[in-house]
């Protein structure tokens, strides 16, 4: 099967450098992975978060990369689909002129947001995010393929109306849901959609249940894009010429952001039962936050090492039958980050998408042909 792989950035930046510099160097990051080889560059749109995530507005930046690049599809990581932080209508509207000005490159995957940061300041009721996600994304859907629609439901009422201008591609760009709940897969499934799928650091098991539950539930929307399921797993990824100069370099970045994420689920869980999964599984969620071999063996969410080693970590993800691989590239100073790009490019795209020309040793090549003699 051919995966595809994407570069996946929340615009971090490090402590003591700016965020408009950060900014310059996430777009010169996103043009180097199309140069060397990436399907696609994912942007999470996160609000008001704290320790230097700050990709706010990434509709803006693909505005921006649509006359930087010429191939590599565009896609949010998660387009928030609550009603205070996006009208669904509005998230319509700046998704087609996305992809007019991309010529047809823009992909659209929604989610409900997890933080308790950014949805108090933003007046969101967390009991309310899934049915508004869902709610938004029908909306959508009928402002793109209906000339003129109407929509009417517990959180919109539209009346007749005719989305301008309407996207590019046809009957509309590829949407997808950014899921971590069995919920949220099922749902995803149901309704054609493509998903962004993770177990939250709670390991293979669990992971592969999510993706069968989404396989076992997806039904063909006749008027969408899709014609079979797609599969996309987000990467933690540490990568470098050698495992040990991986394991310096990122161990400790990888464990501080595995920390910071999970320490917020149990809070997040605690306000209302649409998130109580996220507390379930607490020793994986404990062991995610401390323990370096669980994290890249068991939590189906690390990749650390050579090349070589990341590859071999990566037949595992392969295995679970999915489509593609977006590499989260943060947490680590921007030199690093384009590194990553050109040692993942160079090196591991080439292995999953051409193996037949990636260049072997002479001895390999030689013990082959007298094999076959």
């Amino acid at each position: 099967m051919s995966i595809k792989f994407g570069f996946w950035s929340e615009q971090e930046t490090q402590v003591g450098q700016s965020y408009s510099r950060r900014l310059y160097e996430l777009v010169d990051e996103a043009v180097f992975a199309e140069k060397m080889g990436f399907d696609i560059v994912a942007l999470s749109e996160q609000h008001l978060a704290l320790g230097g995530i700050s990709s706010s507005a990434p509709e803006v930046v693909y505005g921006h990369l649509a006359a930087k690049t010429s191939r590599i599809a565009l896609r949010p990581s998660v387009m928030l689909m609550p009603k205070n932080f996006n009208h669904a209508l509005r998230s319509a509207e700046r998704a087609a002129v996305i992809d007019i000005l991309s010529n047809g490159r823009f992909e659209m995957y929604c989610g409900r947001a997890n933080t308790t940061i950014a949805m108090r300041a933003f007046n969101v009721d967390p009991s309310e995010t899934m049915a508004q996600t869902q709610e938004a994304m029908e909306l959508i859907r009928e402002a793109f393929t209906n000339d003129v629609f109407t929509f009417k439901g517990e959180h919109y009422d539209i009346p007749p109306r005719m989305l301008v201008p309407k996207p590019l591609q046809k009957p509309y760009p590829v949407m997808g849901m950014a899921a971590t709940s069995e919920r949220s897969h099922k749902t995803a499934g149901e309704q054609g959609l493509a998903v962004m799928s993770h177990s939250l650091y709670k390991g293979w098991e669990v992971q592969a249940g999510l993706i069968d539950i989404y396989k076992s539930s997806w039904k063909r929307d006749p008027k969408g894009p899709l014609e079979k399921p797609r599969i996309g797993m987000p990467v933690f990824i540490g990568i470098a010429e050698t495992d040990q100069k991986a394991k310096d370099i990122y161990a400790g970045p990888l464990q501080h952001y595995a920390r910071i994420s999970t320490s917020g689920y149990a809070k997040l869980a605690s306000v209302s039962k649409d998130y109580a999964y996220m507390a379930e599984g607490q020793d994986a969620l404990d062991s995610a936050a401390s323990d370096w071999d669980f994290l890249i063996n068991e939590s189906a969410s690390v990749v650390c090492g050579s090349p070589d080693t990341v590859i071999r970590q990566l037949e595992r993800f392969v295995d679970l039958g999915i489509d593609e691989v977006l590499f989260h590239l943060d947490s680590v100073p921007h030199a690093e980050i384009m590194k990553a790009i050109d040692l993942i490019g160079r090196h591991v795209i080439p292995y999953f998408k051409d193996r037949n020309n990636v260049v072997r040793s002479y001895d390999d090549v030689l013990d082959q042909i007298r094999s076959m003699r």
